[in-house]
């Protein structure tokens, strides 16, 4: 048994980590009103029980406001240096990135000199976020809504607290998105990496609850995907969520536990949530693997594999290059698609402890049953369910409260803000400083004073409130009109643009009249004149160039892009728009031509945009393996 107390004492420090990869870019300045992706999953099998229903019918957030997204990364091989911070207690150390939503980016168990995680070797971003940019490996952990964070990209604040055995690093923040807070306490007990984590609900009204922590683990040809279940709830890119038998949910010749021998990307969540210690492992031929268990707070175990079909393989490396990886994950509700409920002034919190697990290299590889109980025996004798809910009690009682010793990395100013409006002090054992950030000029509104410098709106019910109070400007009517968009009160946010406009024409103003604008020849002087005032914004040109195609102005929408600044010109999103003009206006050859070498760098999951249009441009043509990310079966 691994959880015995003489465990040497953990040292947390910071120090910076050099990867080579993309540069984030900056945040867009436009208001999504609309979430970056739609629902996948359009069907579920009548076989889900009543809750799971309710569930699933609560909480999926209509756009990811009031964040901003992140769509001007690049594809770039960059040098680049990252505030890491670093836990290390001689058995086991884990370097975590605070500036990117505290994703633990490596954990290595130095006895064995084994790198226990997926560690890309390089930093990648693609279109799978709430706010568009994501990158792949690691440890994340994912509050909000169905998708990856909203914090994926974005700093938290970290700070060293004393622990029982030595340093622990406490990293917090504010979601804006639900207005909860997230409380996470890592800590070094041995060989494992345990995590307590709390989420608050600092409000009276309750509130969807989405939790789940994803973890990547490296995928051969031999790894083997274990836990305790008969059957699972899969969702894929058909867009159906059905109950199946695992480890064979099609066909007896397919074992889905080896994520390399499956086909199509899946998505399987299993039935685990009547059992105690729930787990699951990852691990190799000769045994030696990663295991994750928790608490019982966290209700659902997930394997994702990207299988062995063409779009699965190029998504894979376009994230990682050559390499593969599978993703083990653990959640509140049974699947991705639910959320739980936080009641007003509610706390949930589990711990969950991560580290490496090694079976015997027969029982990894025997009948999936037999090896999934070994699995779990060798779970149960490194962190036994008791003995964790034990140190949890411990952690809620003793440390979970208590201040920060060291401040070691800074997120966002909004928590300070969000505190003031409603007149609340923090959390025990959280800090909220003010920040030189974007939050800085909504505390005029706190204040009462017009705000002049650039923040896309707050779109709480009590912002709303605070904003119909404020003094006029264009950028309170502005405000007040994003928000009337959002719920839908067109009318409204329609009149709200317009006075904006006639205080002070702005390129998000125009850009509002210009989404509202019932006939598209209305709305392309709106997009003219906001681009004349941000000509910088790849969005706007997007936005633009689309309603031009979309209306069968392919010769305007063609004339736009050559009128754009170069860099924007160059970015592969426009450059397939080009491609879509010139198949407009019946130059395909030319447009043919463009589409060998184009790269689209916010390229979204199973966008079938290209192939598609490939089909349009060269009927019956195969799509090159290098851009056919297309994630369901058919095939052009």
């Amino acid at each position: 048994m691994h959880v015995a107390h003489s465990a040497p004492a953990t040292r947390v420090r910071t120090t910076r980590l050099a990867v080579r990869g993309a540069r984030l870019g900056p945040p867009s300045t436009l208001p999504a009103y609309r979430p970056v992706r739609p629902a996948g999953t359009r069907s579920i099998s009548a076989d889900a029980p009543p809750l799971m229903r309710e569930r699933i019918a609560r909480g999926r957030l209509d756009s990811p406001l009031p964040y901003a997204l992140f769509s001007d990364y690049d594809r770039g091989d960059h040098p680049l240096e990252l505030t890491a911070i670093q836990l290390d207690n001689g058995l086991l150390r884990a370097t975590v990135l605070p500036g990117l939503g505290g994703r633990v980016w490596s954990l290595r168990d130095l006895r064995a000199d084994r790198e226990l995680l997926f560690v890309p070797k390089r930093l990648r971003y693609a279109n799978f976020g709430l706010t568009d940019a994501w990158f792949a490996g690691g440890i994340e952990w994912n509050l909000g809504s169905t998708g990856h964070t909203t914090l994926t990209t974005r700093p938290m604040h970290a700070a060293v607290v004393d622990g029982p055995h030595g340093q622990t690093l406490r990293m917090w923040e504010w979601e804006r998105t639900r207005d909860l807070v997230l409380q996470l306490d890592l800590a070094l007990m041995q060989d494992r990496l345990l995590v307590s984590t709390r989420v608050i609900n600092p409000d009276p009204e309750p509130k969807p609850l989405y939790y789940w922590t994803n973890i990547a683990v490296p995928e051969t040809s031999g790894t083997r995907v274990l836990t305790t279940a008969s059957h699972a709830w899969r969702t894929d890119y058909a867009g159906s969520l059905d109950r199946v038998p695992v480890p064979h949910p099609d066909s007896p010749n397919v074992d889905v536990s080896y994520p390399a021998t499956s086909g199509e990307s899946a998505d399987y969540f299993f039935e685990v949530a009547d059992q105690q210690g729930r787990f699951v492992t990852s691990v190799e031929a000769d045994g030696a693997g990663f295991a994750q268990t928790s608490t019982d707070a966290l209700h659902g175990r997930k394997l994702f594999l990207w299988g062995h079909a063409p779009g699965g393989r190029r998504w894979q490396r376009w994230l990682v290059d050559d390499d593969a990886y599978a993703e083990i994950q653990a959640g509140v509700c049974i699947t991705q698609l639910e959320h739980d409920e936080l009641a007003g002034h509610e706390t949930r919190s589990w711990t969950e402890a991560f580290g490496g697990v090694r079976l015997d290299p027969a029982d990894a590889r025997a009948a999936f049953p037999i090896a999934a109980d070994a699995a779990a025996a060798a779970v149960r004798d490194d962190a036994p369910p008791d003995w964790l809910e034990s140190w949890h009690d411990q952690w809620l009682r003793s440390y979970a409260d208590q201040a920060p010793l060291q401040t070691l990395a800074q997120g966002s100013g909004w928590g300070r803000i969000e505190l003031a409006l409603r007149e609340q002090d923090a959390p025990r054992g959280l800090v909220f400083p003010e920040l030189d950030d974007d939050s800085r000029a909504a505390a005029a509104l706190l204040r009462g004073e017009p705000v002049e410098a650039p923040l896309l709106p707050p779109v709480s019910a009590r912002w709303t409130a605070r904003l119909a109070q404020a003094p006029r400007g264009w950028w309170t009517s502005y405000a007040l009109g994003v928000g009337a968009h959002l719920r839908g009160e067109f009318d409204s946010a329609r009149a709200h643009y317009a006075d904006s406009v006639a205080q002070l024409p702005s390129a998000v103003a125009l850009r509002g009249l210009a989404i509202l604008t019932e006939e598209p020849g209305a709305a392309v002087p709106l997009y003219r004149r906001a681009r004349e005032l941000d000509p910088t914004s790849r969005g706007l040109l997007t936005e633009q160039v689309r309603l031009l195609l979309d209306s069968g102005a392919a010769a305007a929408a063609l004339q736009a892009i050559d009128e754009a600044a170069p860099a924007l010109r160059r970015h592969g999103r426009t450059r397939l728009l080009r491609i879509e003009a010139l198949h407009g206006l019946g130059r395909d050859d030319e447009a043919a031509a463009l589409i060998a070498d184009l790269e689209v760098e916010d390229l979204a999951e199973g966008d079938r945009v290209i192939g598609d249009l490939l089909s349009r441009i060269r009927p019956g043509m195969p799509l090159p393996p290098a851009l056919d990310f297309r994630m369901t079966a058919d095939r052009h």
